[in-house]
């Protein structure tokens, strides 16, 4: 009897580790609390590699459950590495087209700050999260001569709303007078946060999404997995180049946000920054996990993405630096 018992603990060991690292392989990654797990994917099979190497120099049944855990830890690493691979793609020497996509906790952010950073950046769209109208008046007043215009949006309405709207789920965009007579609408009616879509004016056939899907908490996590389920309609369902730009609440470790992927590419991701951690900002961005995203469509090229300190915010922003397509191209496509 006692002569297999060092297999069976290999092997339970093993799938107990797998369990914690692969949940997508048994079918329980979009269920509470795995995602939350999911996105400290790397981490956590780092230190289970760790664990596995110490096991696995000691000899008996130990070495056997550190060869079976490490095993399952390089296995989880490898599914990391792939999902953060680079994907070059899009355009070279299209429209250049900044994005600045900033969670601002719920107004707590320093506007100054951030005016400096927009003073600095001359983004072509700002995306504000956890920003209603007090915090973009605010942030108005520090950028009012550079001619921004601005619009917010509060979850459950079918408008964009002109005034009234407070900070807590709402979300705000910015366009550079440079856009032209862009149009504003918003795109969702029931989701966490107001979703809005900019089209038109000098962006040309190219859209961008500025989006905010519910947090990822065990008592949310199935509105958290419909939401971006709702994203990735929207981004599947539009031949059109799309820029998405917002808080994902999901790192590219979650399968939910590879729906997403599927037609769309992260920038962070193209330019080798997809490991910086955007939240929480408190702590160092190696300790931090990505979940503030710019995803881009196959039209549309990527030349930088900087992830920048907001002060006063749990959130890093991304500032990223894309290539649209021209018009009449787009049009052919």
């Amino acid at each position: 009897m006692g002569v297999g018992r060092p297999g069976y603990r290999s092997a339970a060991s093993a799938l107990l580790t797998a369990a914690v690292l692969l949940p997508e392989v048994i079918g329980v990654d979009r269920t509470a609390p795995w995602p939350i797990v999911t996105a400290f994917r790397r981490r956590l099979a780092l230190g289970a590699a760790g664990v596995a190497g110490i096991a696995a120099a000691r000899p008996g049944a130990r070495r056997d459950v550190g060869l079976g855990v490490g095993a399952v830890a390089a296995a989880a690493l490898a599914v990391s590495t792939v999902r953060h691979r680079r994907r070059p793609g899009g355009t070279r020497v299209g429209e250049p087209l900044a994005v600045l996509g900033a969670n601002v906790w719920i107004g707590r952010a320093d506007p100054v700050a951030l005016a400096a950073t927009i003073r600095r950046g001359r983004p072509d769209v700002v995306v504000l999260l956890e920003a209603g109208d007090r915090f973009r008046h605010a942030l108005a007043v520090e950028i009012d001569d550079l001619g921004y215009r601005g619009w917010s949006c509060a979850p459950g309405r079918a408008e964009v709303e002109a005034a009234g709207a407070g900070d807590h789920a709402c979300t705000s965009v910015l366009a550079a007078p440079a856009l032209g007579a862009v149009t504003v609408r918003a795109v969702t009616r029931d989701t966490a946060s107001g979703w809005i879509e900019l089209t038109g004016g000098a962006l040309g056939d190219t859209r961008v999404l500025a989006v905010h899907p519910a947090v990822l908490l065990p008592s949310r996590t199935h509105e958290w997995r419909r939401e971006l389920d709702r994203l990735a309609g929207l981004v599947a369902d539009d031949p059109r180049p799309t820029v998405v730009v917002g808080d994902l609440n999901a790192t590219l470790e979650h399968r939910a946000l590879q729906r997403v992927l599927r037609g769309m590419r992260s920038a962070a991701a193209e330019v080798g920054r997809a490991r910086e951690g955007t939240w929480p900002a408190q702590r160092p961005r190696r300790l931090g996990v990505a979940i503030d995203h710019v995803l881009v469509s196959d039209a549309v090229g990527v030349g930088s993405v900087e992830v920048l300190d907001v002060p006063g915010s749990d959130h890093r922003a991304l500032l990223a630096r894309l290539r649209r397509p021209r018009a009449a191209a787009a049009r052919r496509r």
